[in-house]
């Protein structure tokens, strides 16, 4: 279990690169084929109704979150 721990610890921030990536590249594709700006303002007006940070710290995102942030 001592083993382990660190293990877990470092396996999800590769695992959140890998799918930010591929969220990045869902997003251009998505950007080419679609009417991208009202879909942005609409994102941005559900995050600040939910009281999102819309600007977290990059270090923040590159441990925690597996998609990128708006």
């Amino acid at each position: 279990m001592m083993l382990y721990t660190p293990i877990a610890m470092i396996l999800p921030v590769f695992s959140n690169v890998i799918s930010r990536k591929h969220e990045y590249e869902a997003d251009a594709y998505a950007k080419e084929t679609t009417n991208y700006r009202d879909k942005i303002a609409a994102l941005k007006k559900v995050a600040l109704h939910n009281l999102d940070n819309l600007r977290p710290h990059p270090f923040y995102v590159f441990l925690n979150q597996s998609h990128p942030d708006t």
